[in-house]
């Protein structure tokens, strides 16, 4: 059996349960198998590489997705539409597929070349991103608390085997206590932000493409209607949390037009932003060593109240 195999059956969501389902989607669609099938990343979904077939598999931790899943595609449609640069959904094949208890959806593949993204390419982006209109199909307004929520419903579950949680009662309960007290001032601030427009939603350097001579803006799983300063924090928040010099943020605010720090909503934001990274991370906790160590480093630190901590990118 080889490591892209899994039994049938309900499984965590690894890198060898996700690649199953994008053999699944591949046979399903009648398309050529990826023998090159590569891992580029594992997070709130997965990726998948088949240089050889020009194409990424993107796979959704679940078939209950669609939603989501279709709201993705119809963004990069829209997007290529209005001629920002987006990636392509592949829609020559149909798609999404439901495949293995997840949703698979299929993408261009762009080879990497240098030089790498830089901060400066991504404030340029937002800036334009954000002077769109809004898109000629529903999007649901900026709220990263249900997903916190089903994360930690899920974390406070049993293993499959019967194991214990891999996240102590103690943790889960004081991530639960922030949610609980943040989410009601975080929804009045998004209802009542005059500057409320089309925001990405996870707006960072690891979800920029370089495509030759221009750089993509990818992953439109958190697309919404919210705040744009929403889409300002990853930047903000990387000066403490992850070593950004403050010289090439200054920069970043220069270029997009503003800097979220001095705004009014940037504490209530980060918080909420820094719990939705935490949780994100915490899914990971019971099949990577290093992401269980660095989850105790972001719970110590939002016990504490240490806005300052190191925090290290997984």
């Amino acid at each position: 059996m080889s490591r892209f195999q899994l039994p049938a059956g309900k499984s965590p969501f690894t890198e060898s349960a996700a690649a199953r389902a994008v053999l699944e989607a591949v046979r399903d669609a009648g398309a050529p198998h990826p023998h090159d099938l590569r891992l580029l990343r594992l997070g709130e979904n997965a990726l998948f590489a088949s240089p050889a077939q020009g194409l990424v598999y993107r796979v959704a931790r679940s078939d209950t997705a669609r939603d989501k899943v279709e709201k993705e595609l119809a963004t990069a449609r829209w997007l290529l539409a209005q001629g920002f640069p987006g990636l392509p959904p592949r829609d020559e094949i149909p798609q999404p597929l439901p495949a293995a208890g997840r949703l698979v959806t299929f993408w261009q593949y762009v080879a990497p070349t240098g030089p790498a993204p830089e901060l400066t390419d991504l404030a340029a982006l937002l800036r334009d991103l954000h002077t769109l209109p809004a898109p000629d199909f529903p999007l649901p307004t900026l709220d990263p608390f249900p997903v916190m929520r089903d994360r930690l419903r899920t974390a406070a579950a049993p293993g499959t085997d019967g194991s214990e949680a891999a996240v102590s009662e103690k943790d889960l309960a004081f991530l639960t206590g922030a949610c609980d007290a943040n989410e009601a001032a975080f929804h009045d601030l998004v209802a009542s932000d005059p500057d409320a427009g089309l925001v990405h939603g996870d707006a960072h350097r690891g979800n920029l493409l370089r495509d030759g001579a221009r750089v993509l803006l990818i992953d439109y799983e958190a697309v919404a209607l919210g705040p744009r300063s929403w889409d300002l924090l990853p930047t903000a928040t990387a000066v403490d949390r992850f070593g950004l010099a403050p010289s090439d943020y200054a920069e970043f605010c220069a270029l997009y037009g503003a800097d979220v720090t001095r705004r009014g909503e940037y504490r209530l934001l980060r918080t909420v932003r820094e719990l939705g990274m935490t949780t994100w991370l915490m899914q990971n906790v019971p099949h990577s060593t290093a992401a269980a160590e660095e989850f105790a480093v972001r719970m110590t630190s939002l016990r504490e109240g240490d806005h300052v901590a190191r925090w290290h990118a997984l």
